[in-house]
């Protein structure tokens, strides 16, 4: 890596929480071990999440990276699912033009997703 003269995963993820660490988020709430966005070994906190993506709307290139994101239930928010785990996270402008950027996880679920999935829709939809 340039910044570390070492291409490993340690330095990499050194790297990313030095820099995350400089924009106000805590070490604590990015739990870093491999590059894998599946492994459960890592974590990222809601809080965390919801920094990084008002980081990214200070950004020059933020209208491309919206675009990139997926829509769900009629708001812009990229979704996660690992065993027992699903999360949504994001933006959306509500009717009366206030916006809102979000993170919403619910973890150690039992069941089907389907199900979780709606529930967790008839929450956000809060937000309209």
């Amino acid at each position: 890596m340039e910044q570390k003269g070492i291409g490993s995963t340690d330095s990499g993820v050194a790297i990313v929480k030095k820099f995350w660490k400089g924009k106000g988020i805590d070490e604590d709430e990015l739990n870093i071990y491999d590059g894998s966005g599946l492994s459960p070994l890592n974590r990222v906190t809601t809080h965390a999440q919801v920094e990084i993506l008002k980081y990214a709307k200070t950004k020059d290139w933020f209208p491309y990276f919206l675009q990139s994101l997926p829509e769900y239930n009629g708001m812009t928010m990229k979704s996660g699912t690992i065993s027992d785990v699903k999360g949504f996270c994001g933006y959306h402008k509500a009717k009366d033009g206030k916006e809102y950027i979000f993170s919403f996880l619910v973890n150690n679920y039992s069941g089907k997703t389907s199900p979780l999935v709606q529930k967790m829709f008839k929450v956000l939809d809060e937000l309209k």
